[in-house]
């Protein structure tokens, strides 16, 4: 009886989404966590998996929402990278600056930056 090789190649493309989907190329820096940000909102919490609250903000401003989004890493550029943010009805993209040691993300939209996060130590 011959075997098929579709189980292992569905396993892998799967595997290959979720890691996509969690922004965890080896490229990109872990996000999960809980985050305390610089302008006194509330502390926002990001899975393994992209899960995240409180990460929305629009013109620069936080967005109170009792509904979850998905917060993905999807690009990278120099030294930055592109975060998106998709809590129904609204998509997000910020600009993300990581300290060299992952405990520190400023998010910025153009040129100004509006909110910087700590991540809370053993968060991760």
């Amino acid at each position: 009886m011959k075997k098929s090789a579709r189980p292992v190649v569905a396993v892998a493309i799967a595997a290959s989404c979720a890691a996509l989907l969690s922004g965890c190329s080896p490229s990109f820096p872990n996000l999960a966590g809980v985050w305390t940000a610089s302008d006194g909102s509330s502390d926002k919490t990001i899975s393994d998996v992209g899960n995240c609250t409180n990460m929305l903000y629009r013109d620069s401003k936080i967005v109170t929402s009792r509904t979850p989004g998905m917060c993905h890493i999807i690009g990278r550029s120099g030294d930055t990278y592109t975060l998106q943010v998709v809590q129904k009805p609204y998509s997000q993209k910020y600009t993300a600056r990581f300290s060299d040691d992952g405990t520190t993300i400023a998010l910025s939209a153009g040129a100004t930056t509006f909110v910087t996060l700590k991540r809370v130590p053993g968060s991760h």
